[in-house]
């Protein structure tokens, strides 16, 4: 039995294209217990849900997966089939970053979500239905018994993503895995769906994984943060510590482009120049050198590895320039 409900050690993730390999994912560790938070943040292609699709299973075969994923102290990747099959969906599942197309728009939202439960846990149709109710409920879903008859198309984008969440909890996951939550969705919507994954999270004492490009998105409802760019970690830290000690330039810049509601009216946001790397090209450099003010000719011909900021801290970064005080220890796993 291990600490970690879920452990990442060296991930990386190889996709066969006509042009070559594009290498999505490169040597990502980290790790969740259960009843943590751990936020995974990076701007779109930097191997956030990549990540997390290998996880679960969900990369097509041209993939080549590299490294080791456990779960409970399971080697997820040399599971039997059978096994599998209550692995995902029964000990984790995943929400989708748009409820829409994860949803059949021409099936009612109670056979849909009754459909797991019958598989997984064998239920009969009245009990199943009974417990899609519950869950509705549980997600704060106005006249649940109602919605089972309804459409997807007859509900709202929040009401969908509550149907979603709904789903994914049927089985008792002891891991969440929410994917951009809340694309799509106003503000103050994405708001109530944060706040209800972090509330189910913290009764149901479940795991949860929340991925976004946004670092304001996951600032008071994770306990640590991954920093994701070009496939790589570039800084991970308890919550608290990233936004109080950063030390990578990307993880700061992220933090720049985040809109402050105090600014006076016409403050231009700070962007961060340049473009996300070409993840068809073999990596020789830190990933984020190309865009980094604070690159040097080490930064464009090596990769900085992942260093602690003091030895046996939680708090670690792959930068050979960053913005606090210097490493003292090496080889971060």
């Amino acid at each position: 039995m291990s600490d970690d409900l879920l452990k990442l050690d060296g991930l990386s993730v190889e996709f066969a294209t006509a042009a070559g390999p594009v290498y999505a994912v490169s040597s990502v560790s980290t790790s969740v217990a259960r009843g943590e938070a751990l936020g995974i943040v990076g701007e779109s292609g930097s191997g956030k849900s990549v990540t997390m699709k290998a996880v679960m299973g969900l990369l097509p075969s041209t993939a080549k997966i590299g490294g080791k994923v456990t779960f409970d102290g399971e080697d997820v990747f040399t599971m039997s089939k059978k096994r599998r099959k209550h692995f995902y969906g029964v000990d984790v599942a995943m929400v989708f970053q748009n409820p829409m197309t994860s949803l059949n728009p021409v099936k009612r939202i109670g056979a849909q979500m009754m459909e797991g439960m019958r598989y997984h846990r064998g239920l009969s149709k009245s009990a199943a239905e009974a417990r899609a109710v519950e869950l509705l409920d549980l997600v704060r879903m106005p006249d649940a018994a109602a919605r089972l008859r309804q459409y997807p198309h007859e509900l709202s984008g929040g009401m969908r993503q509550r149907v979603v969440i709904a789903m994914s909890l049927a089985n008792d996951p002891a891991l969440l895995i929410a994917d951009e939550p809340t694309t799509a969705l106003d503000v103050t919507v994405q708001r109530d769906i944060l706040d209800l994954l972090d509330g189910l999270r913290r009764d149901l004492n479940m795991a949860l994984i929340l991925i976004t490009h946004d670092l304001g998105v996951v600032k008071d409802r994770t306990d640590k943060i991954a920093v994701m760019y070009g496939g790589r970690v570039m800084e991970a830290a308890p919550t608290g510590e990233v936004f109080a000690d950063t030390r990578h330039p990307y993880t700061d810049a992220l933090q720049r482009a985040i809109p402050d509601m105090t600014m006076p009216r016409g403050t231009r946001l700070d962007p961060i120049p340049g473009s996300p790397p070409n993840l068809a090209i073999e990596p020789a450099m830190c990933p984020f050198a190309p865009r980094c003010s604070q690159a040097t000719d080490e930064c464009r011909s090596s990769i900085p590895p992942l260093i602690e900021t003091e030895v046996g801290s939680a708090h670690a970064y792959s930068c050979f320039n960053p913005l606090n005080s210097a490493p003292v220890s090496e080889g971060v796993s």
